[in-house]
């Protein structure tokens, strides 16, 4: 390699470390933001922690820490289909709302599902794309396809291996479904 050639992947190294670090530094400016968050909660107000590096749920009331539970978080995985639609599988981030809940979910199965199994995609309305009993038996809400749901895959809690959501053990599902509101804040890092 040529003292230019040398220079010039030197140079290339530089501005993929600098693009790095102002990512990094971006992030960690969110988390300090989620943080301030958290303080300044109201004691009485029940609220929702997801630390997706490390896969742990806490359900706390103020600064009491009324459940922690082991989670499934957004695999980070990349799909591509040959048409050029890709998806990135990561879980949402940031501070969300609790908008809805549900009793025995169902699972619709979205054309990623298919792409990602080298299957053919059927028709939007197709009742194969139905699935029950894969959701578990409870599911917060969290709006734009994202929920915190149960999982027939508990082996795999406290990895990364959803498409984005966030999947609980049974037991800890059900005291989050009885103890959570419509308009339980939840907080994703």
């Amino acid at each position: 390699m040529s003292a230019l050639e040398q220079s010039l992947a030197i140079e290339e190294l530089r501005t993929k470390v600098a693009a790095l670090e102002q990512e990094a530094a971006s992030l960690e400016e969110q988390n300090q933001g989620l943080r301030r968050m958290l303080k300044e909660q109201d004691d009485d107000e029940v609220y929702i922690v997801v630390d997706t590096e490390n896969n742990r749920l806490t359900l706390r009331q103020g600064d009491t820490v009324l459940l922690n539970a082991v989670v499934g978080t957004g695999s980070r995985q990349f799909i591509e289909e040959e048409t050029g639609r890709n998806w990135f599988f990561e879980s949402p981030m940031g501070s969300l709302t609790v908008l809805g809940k549900e009793r025995n979910p169902v699972w619709i199965r979205p054309d990623w599902s298919y792409v990602e199994e080298n299957m053919p995609v059927p028709a939007e309305n197709d009742p194969d794309r139905i699935v029950r009993e894969v959701l578990g038996k409870y599911a917060l809400i969290l709006g734009n396809g994202y929920k915190i749901h149960g999982t027939k895959y508990t082996d795999l809690l406290g990895t990364h291996f959803t498409h984005g959501c966030v999947s609980v053990g049974d037991k800890d599902l059900e005291v989050l479904y009885r103890t959570v509101k419509i308009g339980t804040k939840v907080y994703i890092y």
